[in-house]
């Protein structure tokens, strides 16, 4: 009796300890004009052998981003898009209204996620040398 129970907490231990192995780090964080929502830049770090990217989430205003970007990751494209401080290429948001997103991003960015809407906000996209 006493195997099945000492394999069950072995499975516990081991599953309880996964995770994606990643971590976000914002960069930068702009609430909508409504206080409703709040966009975030962050580099998410997958480890040595991921090279470094820009992701842009939409989250409540007092939340973390967890998690890969719901709206936006790119990558600088082996080097073909201009980095911005934290490694990932370069990029800047700015609200029209509250639920109109401007998102720019550096030229040559290897795109990976770009949506067109999310949770209600629409996004526009224009890339900037």
């Amino acid at each position: 009796m006493q195997a099945p129970l000492v394999l069950a907490a072995s499975l516990l231990a081991i599953l309880g300890g996964c995770s994606d192995g990643c971590a976000n780090d914002v960069v930068s964080r702009a609430t909508s004009p409504d206080g409703k929502v709040s966009a975030v830049i962050f580099e998410r770090n997958c480890g040595a052998t991921t090279g470094y990217s820009t992701q842009i989430s939409l989250i409540g205003p007092d939340k973390e981003p967890s998690g890969p970007g719901n709206l936006f990751r790119a990558d600088t494209g082996h080097g073909a898009a201009r980095s911005g401080a934290w490694g990932g290429p370069w990029a800047e948001l700015r609200w029209l209204s509250p639920n109109h997103l401007l998102v720019r991003y550096a030229t040559g960015a290897r795109i990976f996620e770009q949506s067109a809407r999310v949770g209600g906000v629409d996004v526009t996209y224009e890339a900037a040398p």
